[in-house]
């Protein structure tokens, strides 16, 4: 049943508009739901279309952390079908099937796909006390055990890929940090502190991230590895820290329901993207796009 599921037929936005039940098992993670637009840059008056519920078979439960590992491959960390946990699944778009990816007696969070394709890398939470949060790597297909990418490094939140040997990683403390973890010798290197969970890599090799200055000023810095040099880009809007990178460059960032852009070349500041109200959703958290041509939201509908 976990192999291949078929996935509930995909619905419009009036057919989910419905009350979440809710679910004691796992009253720790806020209720998320992950949805799919169509993005079309070319009609400013409507660049999102053709919305789709991509969990309609959990809508009360976990789903976060969306990526597209291709135009049609959706993966994501859910609690479905063990809420005392979480783990790994992929719905194919051509399919339109639901598959679990992982089945530990570990959480899984942050499916990342590797360079070499035949590998993804996923935070896991080795222990029930959440105390030694490592970073791993796990085959793409059977037939390899998985295994931890930085032995010695602990309190991995989230992370992202610089380059085929460097891990960006973000460590939880107080305050939390941001580091670079080398493959090659199992170091890593400290950047800066009060960071927020978004991590990016643009077209040009360099990571955008979000630091928390103060508890009311927080922008969007760029972090060039080749010149070793950071630069503020932009104050973020309040209280928001998700965001993601057009291939144009420019930056999309939501805050309750709406989504903002803004372009380094030519704006000053974030400028009206998109609404969402209309379908219902207004508590907008991660973003995430395959190119310039889909776009997945996280809508969270309890508090954080």
């Amino acid at each position: 049943m976990d192999q291949n599921q078929p996935l509930l037929r995909w619905i419009i936005w009036l057919s989910f508009i419905f009350s979440l039940a809710p679910n004691t098992g796992r009253a720790q993670r806020p209720n998320t739901n992950i949805y799919l637009f169509d993005l079309t840059l070319e009609t400013p008056e409507r660049v999102l279309r053709s919305p789709k519920m991509v969990t309609a078979h959990h809508p009360g439960g976990y789903n976060n952390q969306p990526v597209f590992f291709s135009a049609n491959e959706i993966w994501f960390t859910s609690d479905y079908q063990d809420t005392s946990q979480t783990d790994i699944w992929m719905v194919d778009l051509n399919e339109s099937t639901l598959r679990r990816i992982t089945r530990t007696t570990r959480s899984e969070y942050s499916p990342t796909s590797m360079n070499d394709n035949l590998h993804y890398s996923t935070v896991v939470v080795e222990s029930d006390a959440g105390d030694n949060q490592r970073l791993w790597q796990y085959p793409r297909q059977s037939g390899e055990p998985p295994r931890p990418l930085f032995p010695d490094i602990s309190g991995v939140g989230y992370h992202c890929w610089l380059n085929a040997d460097t891990a960006v990683l973000f460590l939880v403390g107080d305050p939390h940090s941001l580091h670079l973890a080398s493959r090659i010798d199992e170091q890593d290197r400290y950047l800066t502190s009060r960071v927020g969970r978004s991590l990016h890599v643009d077209g040009q090799g360099r990571l955008l991230f979000v630091q928390k200055v103060t508890d009311e000023d927080w922008y969007v810095k760029r972090y060039d590895p080749q010149y070793d040099r950071t630069e503020l880009l932009v104050k973020t809007k309040p209280g928001a820290e998700d965001f993601a990178i057009l291939p144009d460059q420019s930056l999309i960032m939501a805050m309750d329901n709406v989504i903002y852009r803004y372009d380094p070349k030519t704006d000053i500041t974030w400028r009206p993207f998109a609404d969402l109200s209309e379908w219902n959703l207004n508590n907008i958290k991660r973003l995430s796009l395959w190119k310039d041509k889909k776009l997945l939201v996280v809508n969270q509908s309890d508090a954080p």
